[in-house]
């Protein structure tokens, strides 16, 4: 069989065109082969407890298969629970039967109690944590202590400050859990063995333990009283450690990932049905780098944007946060949008989401709604936004409108918002889910139509949240939106979302995961000294001495104690088990882990059974050449002025693409003004300057108190926008900081203005529609012009950094005002430019009007005498940008950046124009350099 589905030389293995591998994915035997020992215990009718829930699944699944293979066509379903299933199925039997009247809290209900203790105690002081941390840390603690049976012990050990606090905490959850007849999960192991004691609760006749490392004394005490009523408990014995036990050492963590992945490549080639765990302690953090490189070596097909994963041969065994899943996150969002604002970038991702009110047909128009309306909505100091603003905006924009559905949608989520009294009404949690349940139906939450199986469980796993949050109704308060939307995105937060198991052959697992289960081979990833076992902290409201004495997770010795019987348990779970490690970490050199020593490993070459790949053949290009012309542009202005040449001149591709193909970067929001919006209200701020002084005599006329008068009415008109966007107590204090520094700004600058030549303003901040330069019709805004006697100056106020060298050569880095000074020759030959100037508006002595002619800062006019007249360089200006402009007219597109890699670094293009990324960050002393040259040129 290996033979047949080996792969060509140089070519990856297509698992989808195996025929055996195909037909086994079809029959889906479960992965994990049911125990003898807990197969005959099933038959028998006994109870199965298992360490974890996962096990509970899989045993199930394995039992219900061995069914299948015995021709039966019903069976009783067998017993099998994980020990916490098992712990409430007991309570709530007792429950039922009227033995207990207490409420078994759940870990929602604990924290609230725990969080009302902590607030209300006034002698905590100022702590780092947040009341959610204290609260997590207390219940663990109190946790430890109850399944440690610590309790007598904690009074003579609490020696420091922490530990009587949480015995103070300790004691008033005690006392109101009686009061209120309420029962902490922690003690129901303690409860149980005295219901077992007094007959009031029957266990079960024989009790079958799998897959336990470790047995806290609270159940171990429990487990006696079991035996002692009657029933027989065995716990299964860890079977013979496996002939093959190996130890490979790999150079680093990237090639121990690889070796893994081609061995369970290899292993599945040569047995397409074999059952394959690749384990590893710190799955959470390595999971995207190992699906990754399975994805590459396991499932090549996978690289297809369109293909499905469930045709992959692995799959990951851990969950991840339900607040994590695409369905969850969206139906979030939409409640904290009808909470209150939300962030512009938030409401980009809502709006562009399948998952909401998304018909099909209006994905287009809504990703031009937010390309081209929401991202560009004037909105200052908050990019954010709330319900009404956005169908407010939506009503605005005309040219590309919000499709009809989500506008329908939106209103009726405002309709919603008055209907609920979502701002200030009290209800019970109770009422809230099922508001919340009615609100997402009004936003058409999910798929319209269409729920996949992964989507499917997803909102059952939703539901049963939204049932936690109604539990909170417990304690008999009521609260309001906010207060319930903060307690159910705690649940999303802590609840552990995953999927059914596809039952794929290769299981990726964490050490604990795969307690009670059988493979034919075991990968065991990051074994060193350095990796694993992974160092746990203690509880830092406990004794350390007590922790330690108890064994309680933490302590280093208690902890070997039970990684070394997981690491054997795993031996004995499979005929083959590889151990591996990567020699250099980040954190330094390693070796395997002293704790695997006294299983006997075997040293093995890593590429004894995980060879490298063949080279992967490369394809022959094949040349071709593109003869059609592409066509004329419109005869019509187009949109971009002075930018199109500046882009023509940078890069020919980049040009065309933003400008003919609009591929553009979506803009970016930023809290508070970004870098375009501190320059617009500097214009601002001028533009409304010069109205009303007009001219460097009035400014030199002005004394020094009525300057300061003009100023600063000119910048109170320049924010009046962002003014009328405060909200808060931040939003007037941020504005304020603009103001001091636009005053500051201007103060400085009319330094300059008063030691210039003399001047008129004539011009400030003026458009100019359809001007031409060479086939291109263009619309441009100029700064600001200044008449002199003898002729015009053309300015360009920057608050950044810019040279009179830009506008210099062949391909000028900053053409604007070349650009401005030919069209004003043409347009006004009465009054030819004789000068142009960057106003570099800068705090300090950085502020310089710098020219073509010469430079100006407040020590006066230093003339430039290196270069030609003004007169002869508008010539050889005209001749550039004509160029330029005919160069982009006829579609010159050639990927040719001016100065790879500078000219490339701040590009969207990239992707498109194929350069290597690589090459982009060049070190920082070649930039310095490169600009060196540029302002020496």
């Amino acid at each position: 069989m290996g033979a047949t589905l080996s792969p060509p030389p140089g070519q990856m293995f297509d698992f989808r065109k195996a025929t055996a591998y195909n037909r086994y994915m079809d029959e889906r035997p479960p992965t994990v082969e049911l125990q003898q020992t807990v197969a005959e215990s099933l038959d028998r009718g006994a109870t199965v407890i298992t360490a974890n829930q996962r096990t509970a699944r899989t045993l199930r699944r394995a039992f219900d298969h061995r069914q299948r293979t015995k021709g039966l066509l019903s069976w009783t379903s067998p017993t099998i629970l994980a020990w916490d299933s098992w712990m409430e199925t007991l309570w709530r039997t007792a429950l039922l039967e009227g033995h207990t009247t207490a409420l078994l809290l759940n870990g929602l209900q604990e924290h609230t109690i725990w969080c009302s203790i902590i607030e209300a105690d006034k002698t905590r002081g100022d702590v780092l944590r947040s009341v959610d941390g204290l609260a997590e840390l207390a219940a663990e603690a109190w946790r430890l202590v109850a399944q440690y049976e610590a309790s007598s012990l904690m009074k003579q050990a609490a020696s420091s400050l922490d530990t009587r606090t949480y015995l103070r905490w300790a004691a008033a959850f005690d006392r109101r859990c009686k009061a209120q007849d309420w029962l902490s999960k922690a003690l129901i192991e303690q409860q149980l063995h005295e219901a077992v004691q007094s007959g009031s609760v029957a266990p079960p006749f024989e009790v079958l333990l799998v897959g336990f490392d470790d047995i806290t004394p609270a159940r171990r005490r429990l487990l006696k009283e079991v035996t002692s009523a009657g029933a027989q408990v065995i716990e299964v014995p860890v079977g013979p450690l496996a002939d093959g036990r190996l130890q490979v050492e790999c150079s680093n963590d990237q090639d121990e990932i690889l070796a893994v992945a081609r061995w369970a490549r290899n292993r599945l080639i040569e047995e397409p049905s074999c059952r394959l765990a690749v384990i590893s302690p710190s799955l959470e953090s390595r999971r995207s780098s190992i699906d990754r490189c399975f994805r590459h070596i396991l499932s090549p097909h996978l690289e297809e944007i369109t293909a499905s994963n469930e045709t992959a041969p692995y799959e990951f065994s851990i969950g991840s946060r339900l607040s994590d899943t695409p369905l969850v996150r969206v139906a979030m969002e939409i409640l904290r949008w009808l909470s209150g604002p939300l962030p512009l970038e938030r409401i980009s991702a809502l709006l562009v989401s399948p998952l909401f009110a998304m018909p099909e047909g209006d994905a287009e128009a809504r990703s031009i709604f937010d390309a081209f309306n929401l991202r560009r909505a004037k909105l200052l100091l908050r990019p954010e936004g709330t319900i009404a603003w956005m169908i407010a905006t939506a009503r605005r924009n005309k040219k590309r409108p919000l499709p009809a559905t989500l506008l329908l949608t939106l209103s009726r989520l405002e309709e919603a918002q008055e209907r609920y009294e979502i701002e200030d009404k009290l209800r019970s949690f109770a009422d809230w889910a099922t508001t919340i349940r009615s609100l997402l139906t009004d936003a058409q939450w999910g798929h319209l139509g269409t729920e996949d199986s992964i989507e499917f469980q997803t909102r059952k796993r939703w539901e049963s949240c939204l049932d936690e949050l109604a539990s909170l109704d417990f304690r008999e308060v009521e609260a309001n939106f906010s207060t319930a939307l903060h307690s159910l995105e705690r649940i999303v937060r802590t609840t552990i979302f995953t999927q059914e198991s596809r039952e794929a052959p290769v299981q990726i697992l964490g050490p604990l995961e795969a307690a009670g289960a059988q493979f034919d081979a075991i990968w065991f990833l990051g074994a060193g000294d350095i990796t694993w076992p992974t160092k746990r902290s203690g509880n830092a409201l406990l004794p350390w001495t007590l922790q330690a004495q108890l064994g309680m997770p933490g302590d280093n010795v208690a902890d070997d104690r039970r990684n070394l019987a997981v690491a054997t348990r795993i031996c004995a779970s499979a005929p083959q088990v590889i151990f591996s490690y990567a020699a250099e970490t980040e954190a330094g050199r390693q070796r395997l882990s002293p704790l695997l020593a006294s299983l006997s490993l075997t040293i093995a070459s890593v590429d004894s059974f995980s060879p490298e790949d063949a080279p992967e053949m490369q394809a022959r290009l094949e040349p071709f050449f593109d003869t059609m012309p592409l066509p004329r542009l419109p005869e019509r202005t187009i949109q971009g002025g002075a930018e199109i040449l500046r882009m023509q001149a940078a890069c020919g591709f980049r040009a065309f693409a933003e400008k003919r193909l609009l591929s553009s970067e979506l803009r970016s929001v930023v809290l508070g003004m970004d870098a375009g919006e501190r320059g617009t209200i500097v214009h601002e701020a001028l533009e409304s300057f010069w109205k009303k002084v007009g001219s460097q005599a009035a400014l030199k006329a002005l004394a020094s108190s009525q300057l300061n008068v003009a100023i600063t009415e000119s910048v109170e008109e320049s924010i009046q926008r962002a003014l009328q966007s405060t909200r808060s107590v931040w939003d007037a204090a941020y504005v304020q900081v603009q103001r001091e520094r636009l005053q500051t700004l201007l103060a400085n600058w009319m330094e300059i203005e008063r030691v210039r030549s003399d001047f008129e303003v004539l011009v400030s901040e003026k458009q100019f529609d359809d001007v031409k330069i060479g086939p291109l019709q263009l619309t441009v805004r100029v700064d600001r012009v200044d008449a002199t006697e003898a002729g015009s100056v053309i300015i360009d106020y920057k608050t950044g950094s810019a040279m009179p060298s830009q506008w210099m050569g062949d391909r000028p880095d900053a053409p604007q005002l070349p650009l401005y000074a030919v069209l004003s020759s043409m347009l006004q030959p009465d009054m030819p430019p004789i000068d142009l100037a960057f106003a570099n508006i800068h705090a300090g002595g950085d502020a310089v009007f710098d020219g073509y002619t010469g430079k100006t800062t407040r020590s006066g006019w230093r003339p430039n005498k290196k270069r030609p007249p003004i007169e002869e360089q508008l010539e050889g200006w005209k001749t550039v940008l004509t160029g330029l402009a005919e160069s982009f007219d006829r579609g010159e597109a050639h990927v040719d950046p001016k100065q790879y890699p500078q000219t490339c670094k701040h590009c969207s293009q990239r992707t498109l124009c194929r350069l290597n990324p690589a090459a982009i960050d060049f070190d920082e002393e070649l930039d310095e350099q490169a600009e060196g040259e540029s302002a020496e040129w």
